[in-house]
């Protein structure tokens, strides 16, 4: 009896925690798919639908890690290299924890 017990409750817990994991990750993606777009929405007429398209397709944190690029030259376009790193550094910053560390921009810390 206390096996059952036992097997239901990790089982249980199990299934709880992949839920959990399941609305993380979902969460995340959503959040990163809303920076991309909403940072494109400034540009109006320097965006191709295609990459907006993408964006909103996209299933996976990896799809929309390799769509930072489109998403760079857009904002390169439209509002300069200087703001498009800007902006682009925050949304790589969610990123953080989706994609192998590897791939990850090195953060760099200066002391004064």
């Amino acid at each position: 009896m206390l096996k059952t017990i036992y097997r239901f409750t990790t089982g249980f817990a199990h299934l709880l925690n992949t839920q959990n994991t399941v609305m993380d990750v979902n969460g995340r993606l959503e959040q990163i798919r809303s920076a991309m777009l909403d940072t494109l929405r400034v540009l109006d007429f320097h965006t191709d639908s295609r990459t907006w398209t993408d964006i909103d397709r996209a299933n996976d944190a990896q799809t929309l890690w390799y769509l930072r690029s489109e998403v760079m030259h857009m904002l390169c376009a439209g509002l300069g290299e200087e703001i498009a790193r800007e902006r682009l550094d925050e949304i790589t910053e969610i990123f953080r924890g989706m994609v192998p560390e590897a791939q990850m921009p090195v953060i760099h810390h200066f002391h004064h």
